[in-house]
């Protein structure tokens, strides 16, 4: 069996360990998880290796912040979408799922304004089956955990119990 990588997108990083934390909780100990903060180094990780599995962030910024606070270009309320527009196109196996903790989205083409539901719906439209929802993080504890879990069985990335 090849080795199965995860990809968490997400600048943040108090939510970013959350996660991490979460996947290394529930996931078999041969998945490895890899981090990416920004656009440009999802798009590097997901060129670079076969990545079962995405963790998207609707909001981050173009490029990584650097340490000294110059550059990383501005967060984007849609550079998630980018990503998934990226796996879609440009990968053959890797399935994805955003997970965002807005409660709102402001369509970048129309203005039209989005609750997570009319998001997940407006991407279903747009990408392939291997897109697998969207999830309402509501902070380090909540539903969104039992929501992931769902979906990583769906994509078969859980041990059978």
């Amino acid at each position: 069996m090849s080795k199965r990588n995860v990809l968490v997108v997400e600048d943040d990083e108090p939510k970013q360990r959350t996660i991490v934390r979460f996947l290394r909780d529930v996931l078999p100990q041969d998945v490895v998880i890899q981090t990416a903060e920004s656009l440009a180094s999802a798009v590097s990780v997901l060129s670079d290796i076969d990545v079962t599995f995405a963790i998207i962030d609707m909001s981050i910024p173009t490029f990584d912040f650097v340490k000294d606070r110059r550059g990383g270009g501005q967060p984007q309320g849609f550079g998630g979408a980018d990503i998934l527009r990226f796996i879609d196109s440009e990968t053959t196996s890797t399935k994805s799922v955003v997970l965002t903790q807005y409660e709102e989205f402001v369509l970048p083409r129309d203005g039209r304004r989005r609750d997570p539901r009319g998001l997940e719906e407006m991407l279903r439209s747009e990408l392939d089956s291997r897109f697998l929802g969207v999830v309402h993080y509501t902070g380090q504890h909540g539903a969104w955990q039992q929501a992931l879990r769902e979906i990583l069985s769906t994509a078969h990335l859980l041990d059978i119990q």
